[in-house]
């Protein structure tokens, strides 16, 4: 944002100006205020004059209200009677008691008469891609669900080569600058069986290579998960690994896993990031006991940040349920998971500390494997795309 310089205006001696004409006439005052406002209200605010536009919609302005890691308020799932051309979105919101109102049913303002489907959600920002036909290729979009701007990221010249994409991820943190960088995992055209990257950024523009040698993962590169400044990327199944590509060094590494027991039906069950902390969690699905791991920022092991207990058998039935999502706070007695119930077709939501349970909503019904792998955090932002 331009220097703000203090405008103090001069009035005549028989003019009385009022407080608002005053903190409207003083433009670090007004943008202190505005910082406290709810994002949906901003929105609403744009419309006010020239000058407040010109000030909400201004990128810095935008970082500013993201100097705290904002936190998710809901989820959108796909729903389980859409249709794969035009898909829609069920809406599961935090807070029960004053649930905002859903960012979106469907994306059709995403100008795409194939529909748009949702695979990555990063700090307020989603990734999405439409359901091409057999003739069309694959179109890929930056979207901000908040103010429903959106950019089709360009093609790659690769894809003239039948370059066979495994993964695509977004990586985005509004702290560090208002520009994004999207990852792409392909087959290497040199290299049969080995994979490299493609790198695209907002701020430098076109698709490049990142890296000159080829490689070799067994993970799932479908499912990115952005923190730290990298992507993360884990196997659910057999032998776990990992893989994480820094993003300011362009360098692969590998982090630790945490231990699995020798029972096969223990597995991941969630892997994800919320305010600035990486999670995972892994149990058998014959048990309601189980921890929650979190990634130490330096990489040098997991620990177990939270141990779990969902025996309630007064209230639901534990033993058929999915992690949907862990979502933090700015206070440690703010966390909680986000459950789906799929026989019952409900949302619930478990508080980690106290152990309270509440029902957020009821949802469309699906096959709980669907929700495990598309559920997606809405966070409110303001950020250009």
């Amino acid at each position: 944002m331009q220097d703000i310089k203090l405008k103090i205006p001069k009035f005549s001696d028989l003019e009385q100006p009022s407080s608002a004409r005053i903190v409207d006439s003083i433009d670090d005052l007004l943008i202190e205020i505005l910082l406290r406002v709810p994002i949906r209200s901003l929105l609403c605010f744009k419309t006010v004059s020239k000058r407040w536009l010109s000030i909400i919609t201004n990128p810095q302005f935008s970082i500013l209200c993201h100097l705290n890691p904002n936190r998710a308020i809901g989820l959108f799932l796909p729903s389980a009677y859409s249709l794969p051309a035009k898909p829609q979105f069920d809406y599961v919101p935090f807070d029960k008691k004053n649930p905002p109102k859903p960012p979106f049913k469907n994306l059709k303002f995403i100008k795409d008469s194939s529909g748009i489907s949702v695979l990555q959600s990063c700090n307020g920002l989603i990734l999405c891609s439409n359901s091409p036909s057999r003739l069309a290729k694959t179109n890929y979009y930056i979207c901000n669900p908040t103010t429903k701007h959106y950019t089709t990221l360009p093609k790659s010249v690769l894809e003239t080569e039948n370059s066979k994409i495994h993964g695509i991820s977004l990586a985005f943190d509004p702290l560090k600058s208002p520009h994004y960088k999207v990852v792409c995992i392909r087959d290497s055209v040199s290299s049969p069986q080995h994979y490299q990257i493609e790198i695209y950024s907002s701020q430098t523009g076109p698709w490049r290579l990142s890296g000159d040698d080829p490689f070799i993962a067994d993970v799932n590169f479908s499912k990115g998960v952005y923190w730290n400044g990298s992507i993360h990327w884990i196997s659910t199944i057999g032998n776990l690994t990992s893989l994480c590509y820094n993003l300011d060094f362009e360098s692969l590494g590998v982090m630790p896993m945490p231990p699995l027991p020798d029972d096969q039906s223990t597995t991941i069950t969630y892997f994800g990031e919320s305010c600035d902390h990486l999670h995972l969690i892994k149990f058998s699905f014959s048990t309601v006991r189980f921890d929650v791991y979190e990634m130490k920022r330096d990489y040098s092991e997991w620990f177990v940040k939270y141990k779990v207990d969902l025996e309630h058998p007064d209230e639901l039935n534990y033993y058929n349920f999915t992690v949907l999502s862990l979502v933090r706070g700015r206070r440690e007695e703010d966390a909680f998971l986000v459950l789906a119930i799929p026989g019952d077709c409900k949302a619930m939501r478990y508080n980690i500390i106290d152990k309270t349970i509440e029902k957020l909503c009821d949802y469309e019904g699906a096959d709980e494997q669907v929700y495990f792998l598309n559920a997606f955090e809405y966070i409110e932002s303001l950020c250009c795309v």
